[in-house]
């Protein structure tokens, strides 16, 4: 266990550290471009993201599941990730004039173009990332993350600054891309080959065709939003919902996925042993959401004063969506990691079915309060986001029953400490905005007022409850004390 701890830390050391240069990048270049200019940028990477996710077939899980890999394995993954990223990095380029001219802005076809440079690259920076990852080496890996995360930063930063606008961003993420291959492949274990075959495909293909469209399901229901507002909104407005929605899934990767990197390792290695995925889960769910639920409620109550402080006036009008969308990440995070959990117990397809109901549902609700529903409003689109959201709950609840025989009741009972302790927030926050009404007062004042109360509040929640998280808290605090004396 003592591994498990150690690995857990510095994952989430990496990804926090990476998180906090992304925050300090986003409140940047919040300053830096206007709404209509991400806007533009949201809409590449939206339709990039199809590609993006394809382009890997769940070859780096398979390699990280497996009980034994072997050089055939590795160099078969390799050759199915050459085959599959280069096919789709030519599609993609040879579509990008088409996809141009239906939204109507001729810089897609050269954001397209840039983006899908990095497929050259994927191959062989996925492999490599998968040998070290099952090892758990995630002191390489946090090397690796933060090293791509600065280079993307400055690079983008700096072009964007010499007025390359959104090419700069699109540049930024090539140069990351890049870094992270050569430092990847710097780690790389010394007996990996190399050289990719294309022979014995069948079982990778089997493997990736549930978990890598399952995945792609959970990324472009993320993206949708921006495809369908840019053909019937403006780019600004694009923008708008992407500032709104990207800040909410700030919060969730730097909140719910910190122990994202070694969840699916641990569940693997938990079922390798004989001992219990579903046990672990459970655990895991309530660990998790004793910190997911009570941000997001507060981000609920509270997001005026956090976004007029992060980026400032003029996306003001991202705020109530980043406020309805908090509710879509409380629903969402309670099973963030059953991908995980199911691709350890070989339910690759149970997790297919759940991810293709979510995305049929919520890309449904998009297209209907978007196109069917009038007149066309921002905040309806994040209350479309926020009933999938339900859905999506009800959908991965069954799912994680039938999978690993969890009853429902055995859910809610991981669940409701954790909302218990979000009510309070969320209830405290409101509190605080009548005290010192958020919209009338400095938004740096605000935000010292929440960053000073919510923690002890939050703490005395978990206190009350007499959750497990305070008692792993106490525990903490109490070894601090004995190694000090």
């Amino acid at each position: 266990m003592t591994g498990i701890r150690k690995a857990l830390f510095i994952s989430i050391l990496t990804e926090h550290s990476i998180q906090i240069i992304n925050l300090a990048f986003t409140v940047i270049l919040a300053r830096l471009i206007t709404p209509a200019e991400l806007g533009v940028y949201a809409i590449a990477s939206s339709v990039s993201i199809l590609a993006m996710q394809l382009r890997s077939m769940g070859a780096g899980q398979y390699l990280i599941r497996e009980k034994t890999i072997d050089d055939t394995k590795i160099r078969s993954a390799t050759g199915l990730l050459v085959l599959i990223s280069g096919s789709l990095g030519i599609f993609i380029a040879i579509s990008a004039p088409f996809i141009s001219n239906f939204y109507k802005e001729p810089a897609l076809t050269y954001l397209l173009w840039i983006i899908t440079a990095t497929f050259i690259l994927s191959p062989f920076t996925t492999v490599p990332n998968a040998l070290i990852t099952r090892d758990m080496k995630f002191q390489q890996i946090f090397v690796v993350k933060f090293l791509s995360a600065i280079v993307l930063t400055g690079s983008t930063i700096g072009l964007v600054l010499a007025g390359f606008s959104y090419y700069g961003l699109a540049w930024g993420i090539f140069f990351g891309a890049f870094s992270e291959f050569l430092v990847t492949n710097y780690y790389r274990p010394k007996w990996a080959p190399w050289l990719p075959s294309f022979s014995g495909l069948k079982s990778l293909l089997r493997f990736g065709m549930f978990t890598t469209t399952s995945e792609l399901f959970v990324k472009f229901s993320e993206s949708i939003s921006d495809l369908v507002i840019g053909r019937v909104g403006s780019m600004a407005d694009v923008g708008i919902f992407s500032r709104g929605f990207g800040f909410v899934l700030f919060l969730n990767r730097i909140i719910g996925l910190a122990a994202g990197p070694v969840t699916l390792p641990f569940l693997s290695s938990i079922k390798r042993d004989g001992g219990s995925v579903g046990h672990a889960y459970l655990k895991i769910v309530l660990l998790q959401g004793a910190f997911n639920l009570p941000v997001f409620a507060v981000v609920n109550a509270a997001a005026y004063p956090v976004i007029r402080l992060l980026f400032g006036e003029q996306w003001d009008l991202a705020i109530p969506i980043a406020s309805v969308l908090a509710l879509w990440a409380i629903f969402q995070s309670i099973h963030t990691y059953s991908g995980s959990a199911l691709i350890s117990i070989g339910k690759e397809k149970l997790m297919f079915i759940a991810s293709l109901i979510t995305f049929a549902t919520r890309i449904t609700a998009i297209i209907f309060v978007t196109i069917v529903y009038t007149p066309f409003n921002l905040i309806t689109v994040a209350w479309a986001f926020a009933v999938s959201g339900v859905i999506e709950l009800i959908v991965k609840t069954w799912t994680v029953r039938s999978a690993m025989s969890l009853s429902v009741s055995s859910q809610l009972f991981s669940i409701l400490p954790n909302c218990i302790v979000a009510v309070i927030c969320w209830r405290s926050a409101i509190f605080i905005n009548q005290l010192l009404p958020y919209e009338e007062t400095e938004a740096w004042l605000s935000v010292a007022v929440l960053a000073g109360t919510m923690p002890i509040i939050w703490l005395g929640s978990l206190f009350l409850i007499d959750h497990e998280l305070w008692t792993i808290i106490k525990n903490i605090l109490s070894d601090m004390r004995k190694h000090r004396v």
